[in-house]
């Protein structure tokens, strides 16, 4: 449903985007139904790659990397979660956003923030569990954002092509990596609030977010 909608909103959009499917490790029977999905948006839409088929689960650094390796010739590489949590219309403003921007030094992040007046729908205790991880974060790394961990974010693929020899993190610590990656070549970090609804069925567990943890604790990304 997600992919639908994402499409039907970078038609109207105007804009120039290509959507790179990414299939990260699944079964033989999911990527055959990801494989007829994308067919039927390809037919439909000229803007839909081909699915990238990940053989071996690589984790969500691993899959956003290998996306952007095919992203060719773009000004911008984005990335957005596949479960929905961020709507396609405003995937498509914070997009739209980035590329107003037309700035090659600032990376662009999503973040759930219901104080900058943007419509958030999350448990309370991942709203707990969140602000633990990005007051760690602040006092760690000194990065002064109120949200690392949002799945949306956009960055322009000159800095990709710079940096990517020095982005090695496969899991939940991908975005944070990302972000002191910028940082450290000196670009500046745009936080766009976005509307955000969480989706049952998330695949980040306790086990996930204790080695992201301890990651930070132990200063190891």
């Amino acid at each position: 449903q997600f992919l639908s909608h994402l499409c039907e909103q970078v038609e109207q959009s105007g804009l120039s985007i290509e959507i790179q499917l990414v299939d990260d490790g699944s079964s033989k029977e999911e990527q055959r139904i990801l494989t007829s999905l994308g067919q039927e948006m390809r037919s439909r839409y000229s803007f839909v790659k081909e699915p990238l088929l990940i053989e071996r689960n690589s984790g969500k650094g691993g899959a956003v990397r290998a996306g952007w390796n095919l992203g060719g010739d773009a000004d911008l590489l984005a990335f957005v979660d596949a479960d929905g949590a961020a709507p396609a219309d405003e995937t498509v403003r914070f997009i739209k956003l980035a590329h107003q921007a037309n700035e090659p030094n600032q990376i662009f992040i999503a973040t759930r923030d219901s104080k900058a007046g943007r419509d958030l729908k999350r448990k309370f205790s991942r709203k707990i569990v969140a602000r633990i991880f990005n007051c760690l974060i602040r006092m760690r790394y000194e990065i002064q954002v109120s949200d690392t961990q949002c799945g949306l974010k956009a960055i322009p693929t000159k800095f990709y092509q710079m940096a990517k020899g020095n982005l090695k993190q496969e899991g939940y610590a991908f975005d944070l990596e990302l972000l002191l990656a910028a940082k450290t070549r000196g670009l500046g970090i745009v936080a766009i609030p976005i509307d955000w609804t969480e989706i049952p069925g998330s695949s980040t567990n306790l086990k996930h977010a204790f080695h992201f943890m301890k990651q930070i604790l132990l200063r190891s990304i």
